[in-house]
C-alpha cells in the first residue's frame, strides 16, 4: 500500500532438531519510502546453529557480504519500480 512501510521476511532450516549440523535462519527486511527519493531499509536477522557459527568466523564473511548483495538487489528493485 503507497504510503505504508513493507514487511518481507523469510525462515529456512536445514537438518534435524538437536543435531550438531542443524542451521536455522530468520531474514526480516522493513522497506520504507521517505522524502526526498529516499528509501530506507532495515534488517533483522537470527542465524542459529553450528553452521552459523563456523559462517561467522570465516573471512572474508559469506553472511555480511550476502546480506549486502541481498540489499543492493532490494534498492535496484525498489529504483526499477519508481522509473
Amino acid at each position: 500500500m503507497e504510503g505504508q512501510p513493507a514487511r518481507v521476511a523469510w525462515h529456512g532450516w536445514a537438518g534435524e532438531v538437536g543435531a550438531q549440523d542443524r542451521l536455522d535462519v530468520h531474514h526480516a527486511w522493513l522497506i520504507e519510502d521517505l522524502s526526498g527519493g529516499r528509501v530506507r531499509i532495515l534488517t533483522q536477522e537470527t542465524q542459529n546453529g553450528n553452521p552459523a557459527k563456523d559462517l561467522a568466523k570465516a573471512n572474508p564473511n559469506p553472511m555480511i557480504n550476502g546480506h549486502q548483495d541481498w540489499l543492493n538487489g532490494l534498492v535496484a528493485a525498489a529504483r526499477a519500480a519508481k522509473a
